[in-house]
């Protein structure tokens, strides 16, 4: 009984060698022929790129000054409005709203967040608005185009349930 065990012992031991032997073969076989079709698919004119050193160089983006301008004052106004939006269902009226006010190039994001807690965001390149309603109040911020942050805050009263 001992040696019928160690027989399919073996055969077990054997059989997965000549798997990882074969995996092994196969692998090998499957890099070769990779490297021999590698210098031919560098050497091809089709995938060479005969530009020069500037070319491939990340472009800039040129900004006219009236634009980095504009954003600021429409984020300026956004402050001085006392806009104390709460339910997330007028947050797209009240993004539309302030996006056409602003840059072409304004991208915006409305995000729901946990606790019902949501937030409008408008980025123009390196400048930011941020609406962001939460549970204790309403917080703007405002990045504008010399890095500098500038925040409005309106808390909430405190419920009786908040409290307890």
């Amino acid at each position: 009984m001992i040696k019928l065990l160690v027989f399919i012992c073996f055969l077990i031991a054997a059989y997965a060698g000549w798997m990882i032997g074969l995996k092994i073969y196969r692998t090998s076989h499957q890099r070769k022929k990779w490297l021999q079709k590698l210098p031919a698919f560098f050497n091809s004119s089709a995938n060479v790129s005969t530009t020069n050193i500037e070319d491939r160089l990340p472009c800039e983006v040129v900004v006219d000054a009236y634009e980095l301008q504009l954003f600021d004052d429409v984020a300026h106004l956004f402050f001085q409005t006392t806009t104390k939006v709460t339910e997330p269902t007028q947050a797209q009226q009240l993004q539309q709203q302030w996006l056409n006010k602003m840059p072409m190039q304004t991208t915006t994001l409305i995000r729901t967040l946990d606790l019902g807690e949501w937030s409008i965001y408008w980025n123009f390149y390196d400048q930011s608005l941020e609406y962001y309603v939460g549970r204790y109040g309403i917080f703007c911020t405002h990045v504008d185009r010399d890095g500098e942050e500038h925040k409005h805050e309106y808390y909430f009263e405190p419920r009786q349930a908040d409290c307890a």
